[in-house]
């Protein structure tokens, strides 16, 4: 949109809990007094995300471009 300045919550590089990753519903940030921290609560399907999950889902991501990578250079071990 024209006129539009990038706050720091658009720049982040961490993940957001906008939507759903299993089903692209709305996701509502609640405090979960269980585990003591904030989390994402799906409306629709009901999938519940905290800072742990998101952080291996990241891990998983960085994993699989890695290999990737990899499996595209004539080098297919680093040993």
């Amino acid at each position: 949109m024209k006129g539009t300045v990038p706050t720091k919550a658009s720049q982040s590089k961490t993940p957001t809990l906008d939507c759903c990753h299993r089903c692209g519903g709305f996701m509502v940030v609640e405090f979960s007094a269980d585990i003591g921290m904030v989390e994402g609560h799906c409306v629709t399907c009901g999938e519940r995300v905290d800072q742990v999950i998101l952080s291996h889902r990241e891990r998983r991501k960085a994993r699989q471009v890695a290999k990737q990578a990899l499996a595209g250079s004539d080098h297919s071990r680093l040993n």
